[in-house]
């Protein structure tokens, strides 16, 4: 699945925003207020750059897929 990266990274900033998911984890946050379940879970997507070939973790519902 290709993605742009989410704007607040620094890769986006120097121009390295596009890229290939190459794997989704999942991250369990801990609650903040007593009213939120026992823990909230976040997906995790590692994107593999075009420009630099690096590999960034970045939250998945904060990409645009592309088509």
């Amino acid at each position: 699945m290709r993605v742009q990266t989410p704007a607040y990274t620094d890769r986006w900033m120097m121009g390295d925003r596009y890229g290939e998911v190459s794997r989704i984890t999942t991250k369990h946050l801990l609650p903040g207020h007593p009213e939120w379940p026992r823990y909230k879970v976040q997906d995790i997507a590692h994107v593999k750059l075009d420009k630099s070939g690096k590999t960034v973790r970045v939250i998945l519902d904060d990409c645009e897929v592309l088509s």
